[in-house]
């Protein structure tokens, strides 16, 4: 599953040492969201409720991420399709963040 390995190698970049997350990845992810990269992020948030009565309340980082790796373990379509959207809606920087972590070679298995 792309979105799977995209979260491990996210993951992995993030937390490869106890320092602290990588320079890129300072800020906090929600904030640098446009408006389309927070309407989808919350439409994934109802999505999960509705569907798994998974609740992620907040936007703080160890939030997004909890919920992002759930979301990328789902077979469901609505949640990938959501999850996809999320990506090509960020703006250039959230996505060289994303793209560090290797969502590039995620979504080029699903082609």
């Amino acid at each position: 599953m792309g979105l799977r390995t995209f979260w491990r190698k996210y993951q992995s970049l993030q937390y490869r040492d106890n320092s602290g997350p990588p320079p890129a990845a300072a800020a906090s992810l929600y904030e640098q969201l446009n408006e389309a990269g927070q309407y989808h992020l919350e439409r994934l948030r109802k999505l999960l409720w509705l569907r798994y009565e998974q609740n992620f309340p907040g936007d703080d980082d160890a939030t997004v991420h909890a919920m992002i790796h759930y979301a990328a373990r789902k077979r469901d379509q609505d949640i990938q399709r959501e999850l996809l959207l999320l990506y090509l809606n960020c703006s250039p920087s959230v996505q060289e963040l994303l793209r560090s972590g290797g969502i590039t070679h995620s979504l080029e298995d699903h082609d």
